[in-house]
């Protein structure tokens, strides 16, 4: 009660922000001339407003997006209000493997470094689809195409940082959602990956975001590993009524927004955490965690189990390598 009190009031926590801040009040002393960021899911809702306040405080920005056009006019948006940002829109199919190393050729071609890295992009099907890969695509959107990306940026990512000297980021955007679920990770995505199934789109939804907090906990492990200096942390942006959500809209999602009403954040607001943690200098050396509201806090508990974030990377690494639709097997 006491902590449904305090993100009422917006009441700052040790960060000195809370669930009222917003993007440019986290980022207001920042100078980002000097980065480059990559950003996914920038066209619209949390991404857009994220991208615009990193734009703001001068850091380049690439957008991959599937839908090019709108991420043209998304840059067009930004460019308006800053006519010296500059941003990059390349293509980008996060359901798809081939895609993602397509424009990681694609990016390494440019020859720019990589600071930040933020995999904001996220999806919650209406009903169930296989990607072209054989993954449930909620779960092939969401994590995994990040997974590969990350992955696959890594190196730039390290060769930035050991360059210029600044700590490069990777801030994953997940879900407080992700505590709802519970069982089996690999063999409750075995089940909706096949063509018939009992799907439950919550349930799908809520396994990729805690493949997002699980994935940042193991990459973090070995980024420590091998002294890279770059940290990987996640964020829950808190509820708010995005595209995401409107893409599910009726009676019963309409009368949910309206009684938590005075739980939504603005995007404004939603876009605060992914930017404080993506920016603020109290966070150098800072791996691994999980925030809300700007500050850090505890994920649910299989996201904090390290044998799970184990065994979620290896069947990843097989996922993302076996290009198969004959069938799911990760662990074969």
């Amino acid at each position: 009660m006491i902590d449904t009190g305090r993100y009422l009031i917006g009441v700052a926590g040790a960060s000195g922000f809370g669930s009222k801040s917003t993007a440019d009040e986290v980022t207001e002393n920042c100078d980002l001339r000097s980065i480059t960021a990559i950003i996914t899911g920038a066209t619209s809702g949390i991404g857009a407003e994220t991208a615009r306040v990193l734009a703001k405080r001068g850091a380049r920005l690439v957008f991959p997006a599937r839908n090019v056009k709108a991420a043209e006019e998304a840059k067009a948006r930004i460019v308006s209000e800053f006519p010296e940002a500059e941003i990059v829109v390349m293509e980008l199919d996060l359901s798809s493997i081939s895609s993602v190393r397509s424009f990681v050729a694609g990016f390494e071609s440019l020859d720019l470094p990589l600071n930040l890295l933020i995999n904001n992009a996220g999806r919650l099907a209406h009903e169930h689809a296989i990607s072209e890969d054989g993954i449930e695509m909620t779960f092939a959107t969401n994590y995994l195409g990040h997974f590969l990306l990350t992955n696959l940026l890594l190196r730039k990512m390290i060769q930035t940082a050991e360059e210029t000297g600044v700590q490069g980021r990777i801030v994953n955007v997940t879900s407080g959602i992700h505590g709802w679920f519970s069982g089996d990770l690999i063999e409750y995505l075995r089940q909706i990956s096949q063509p018939k199934c009992q799907f439950d789109a919550t349930r799908a939804y809520a396994l990729s975001k805690l493949a997002n907090v699980l994935h940042t906990k193991e990459l973090s492990s070995r980024l420590q590993k091998i002294g890279a200096n770059v940290t990987v942390n996640c964020v829950h942006p808190g509820v708010v009524k995005t595209r995401l959500t409107r893409d599910r809209e009726g009676l019963l999602t309409d009368l949910v927004f309206f009684l938590t009403s005075k739980f939504l954040k603005t995007v404004h607001q939603a876009a605060a955490t992914t930017c404080y943690v993506a920016t603020n200098p109290r966070l150098v050396n800072v791996s691994g965690k999980y925030f809300t509201d700007c500050n850090e806090t505890t994920p649910s508990g299989l996201g904090s189990n390290s044998s799970e974030a184990t065994k979620l990377w290896a069947a990843s690494e097989i996922l993302v390598t076996q290009h198969s639709k004959t069938g799911f097997d990760p662990l074969s």
